[in-house]
C-alpha cells in the first residue's frame, strides 16, 4: 500500500497538467490527420509527412514524460529510444490482434454458449449478459497486455533496457502493480462508457454542451488514471532488489 501512497505523492499538479495538455494536443493532431484527403498525390504525400511528424512528436512526448517521472541516471541515445518505443508499439499491436479476433466474434460466441447452457442457468446468463461478460474479459486481456508492455516502454523511453530488465521483471511480480493497473483500467472502461452513453437534455444545444462536458470529464479522468499507473510503475522501477529488502511488507 505504501507504493500507492508514494505514487499519489509523485503526481504533481504541474506534471499532470502538462500531460493533460500534451495528450490533448496529440488527440487534436490525430483528428486533423484523419481529415486530410488523399485524392491527389500531394495530399497523400502531405498525409504521410504529417503522420511521420505526429509519430515523432508522440515519441518525444512519451520520452519527456517518462524522463520527468523516472529521472534516470543514464540515458540511451534518442534515436535508439525511439526505435525501442516503436518496437514496444508493434509488439502491443501484434499481441492485441488475437483479442481483436475474439471481439469480432463475441456475438457468435454468446449465441453458442447460450444454447449450451443448462435451462436453469439461461435466465441468469442471457445472450446480452454473455456479450457484456465477454467485453469485460477481452478488455481485461487488453489491460494485461498493456500492463506487461508499459513498464518496458517507460524504461525504453527514459533510460536503458540493459541493466533494467531485472527491475521490469520484478515489477511484473508485484501484486500492487497489477491491482492498480487493472482497477484503473476497469474504472476508466466503466465510467467512460456510462458517461458517454448518458445523454441528458433533448434540444440540439443541450446535447452538444452535454457531449463537450462529458468528453472533457472522460478525458480528464483517463489522464488522471494513466498518470497514477505511470507513477506506480516508476515507484516499482526505482526499488532495486537491494532496496526492496526492508520493504517486503508491500508483498
Amino acid at each position: 500500500m505504501s507504493a500507492w501512497r508514494e505514487a499519489f505523492r509523485m503526481m504533481r499538479m504541474q506534471l499532470v497538467f502538462e500531460i493533460w495538455i500534451g495528450t490533448l494536443v496529440l488527440v487534436v493532431l490525430g483528428v486533423l490527420w484523419l481529415q486530410i484527403p488523399d485524392s491527389h498525390v500531394w495530399e497523400f504525400v502531405f498525409s504521410i509527412l504529417f503522420a511521420c511528424g505526429f509519430v515523432a512528436l508522440s515519441f518525444w512526448c512519451c520520452s519527456w514524460v517518462f524522463k520527468r517521472m523516472l529521472k534516470p541516471i543514464e540515458e540511451e541515445r534518442w534515436w535508439l529510444q525511439w526505435i525501442l518505443l516503436a518496437t514496444v508499439v508493434v509488439a502491443g499491436w501484434l499481441l492485441q490482434m488475437p483479442i481483436d479476433r475474439l471481439v469480432e466474434h463475441r456475438e457468435l460466441y454468446a449465441g453458442y454458449w447460450t444454447s449450451r447452457l443448462p435451462h436453469w442457468l439461461r435466465w441468469l446468463r442471457t445472450y446480452e449478459h454473455l456479450v457484456i461478460l465477454q467485453e469485460w474479459v477481452y478488455f481485461s486481456l487488453r489491460l494485461i497486455v498493456v500492463g506487461l508492455l508499459l513498464p518496458v516502454a517507460v524504461v525504453a523511453g527514459a533510460s536503458r533496457i540493459r541493466g533494467n530488465a531485472r527491475r521490469i521483471f520484478g515489477l511484473w511480480t508485484k501484486w500492487w502493480y497489477w491491482v492498480a493497473a487493472l482497477v484503473c483500467g476497469w474504472i476508466a472502461f466503466a465510467l467512460s462508457g456510462k458517461l458517454m452513453n448518458w445523454t441528458p437534455g433533448h434540444s440540439l444545444m443541450s446535447e452538444i454542451l452535454s457531449l463537450l462536458v462529458r468528453l472533457g470529464v472522460v478525458f480528464t479522468l483517463d489522464v488522471l488514471l494513466v498518470c497514477f499507473v505511470l507513477a506506480v510503475i516508476v515507484v516499482g522501477l526505482r526499488r532495486d532488489s537491494s532496496a526492496q529488502i526492508p520493504e517486503r511488507s508491500l508483498d
